[in-house]
């Protein structure tokens, strides 16, 4: 039974935060890989091989959209270095959604390039593991989604 009109029925169960000694090296390490694939993206566009391309057009499109996503990850990486919005996790629910979406259609593509006939039941255990992260994902983002909906509504009857 509860107390007070506001309290909840069960418990909130909450996301375990990492220790902060553990964030900053994570954030710091995966910066400098972050760093080092976009020298790499910017490498591709300078070298030959884009002039040998099909599309040069599509060549500097395609280092542009993995630039932008070097950046993107740059920004999460200094969000673990500093600490800065912390209560909301460092992904939101419709990012979790995309990047399960992406998950699901990794093994969908490995049927069309004959990936699963070269590499055998390797291939098969890896299609599994990423339909596993789809649902994986898609469940943390629902959690996600209920825990920003509690703490908005507990925010809102607190002013």
């Amino acid at each position: 039974m509860r107390d007070h009109d506001n309290e909840p029925l069960l418990p909130r169960v909450g996301e375990r935060e990492l220790p902060r000694w553990i964030q900053i090296p994570v954030g710091i390490v995966l910066g400098l890989f972050t760093l080092f694939c976009a020298f790499a993206t910017v490498d591709m566009l300078l070298l030959p091989g884009k002039q040998s391309s099909p599309s040069p057009i599509l060549a500097v499109a395609v280092v542009l959209i993995l630039l932008l996503v070097c950046l993107w990850v740059l920004g999460k990486c200094m969000r673990l270095v500093t600490g800065r919005n912390k209560h909301r996790g460092l992904l939101s629910p419709m990012v979790l959604r995309v990047v399960a979406v992406f998950l699901l259609i990794i093994p969908v593509a490995g049927l069309f390039t004959g990936y699963y006939r070269e590499m055998g039941p390797i291939a098969i255990l890896q299609a599994v593991m990423y339909v596993f992260g789809f649902f994986g994902l898609r469940a943390l983002a629902r959690k996600r989604e209920a825990t920003l909906g509690e703490q908005h509504k507990s925010e809102e009857t607190e002013t």
